[in-house]
């Protein structure tokens, strides 16, 4: 039992760090500007410089009304005829609802991180509960079960898209979670070194 419990935290300590060190230098030093920026369009540039859900909706509901207006009382032949003004004008629509839809998927992975790795930091409560009253497996097996679920949700993200100010919120709630994981993993092992000793 005390070696397993010990590679466990070995195990968990390198994945935390790992992450931790990942974030930070995300955070810190990662350059995610390209000297291909300056070709960027407008609408390109302008969803990158968001700063809210409800600036990209007016921008999205401008671009759509613009192709509705556009579309309106217009034969089909009319329409083929101005197929690359039309094919622009709903291109500039599609990156407004990518750039939403992007932003409301970060917004809902920053609420699944926090709601998972609260809901991993209490069944490692419940897992350091059942363990001191000398069910020691379960105990054990729901720890494990909590460190893996806390990790795992302020694990690293794929890539930086859309809104940066959306990706950057999340990087942040991860590299903050990582850090009290970090720590959390470091009490429960001083706490059991100690326990070892004293008896």
């Amino acid at each position: 039992m005390k070696n397993l419990i010990t590679t466990l935290f070995i195990i968990s300590m390198v994945v935390v760090i790992t992450q931790t060190v990942r974030h930070s230098y995300v955070r810190g030093f990662y350059n995610n500007h390209s000297v291909l920026d300056e070709f960027e369009d407008d609408v390109t540039l302008e969803i990158k410089s968001s700063v809210s859900l409800d600036s990209l909706l007016v921008q999205y509901e401008k671009a759509h009304n613009t192709v509705v207006d556009f579309e309106k009382n217009k034969t089909e032949e009319v329409l083929r005829e101005s197929f690359k003004e039309l094919n622009e004008l709903r291109s500039v629509e599609s990156k407004y609802e990518r750039a939403i839809r992007d932003w409301e998927s970060k917004e809902e992975k920053t609420r699944e991180l926090i709601v998972f790795w609260l809901a991993g930091f209490l069944i490692i409560v419940i897992g350091i509960f059942l363990y001191s009253k000398n069910y020691k497996w379960i105990g054990l097996s729901l720890i494990l079960s909590g460190i893996i679920e806390m990790i795992w949700w302020s694990s690293p993200s794929i890539a930086n898209q859309g809104a940066s100010i959306e990706f950057y919120k999340l990087l942040n709630i991860k590299l903050i979670f990582s850090i009290i994981t970090f720590i959390v993993l470091s009490t429960m092992w001083i706490l059991y070194r100690r326990g070892l000793e004293s008896r």
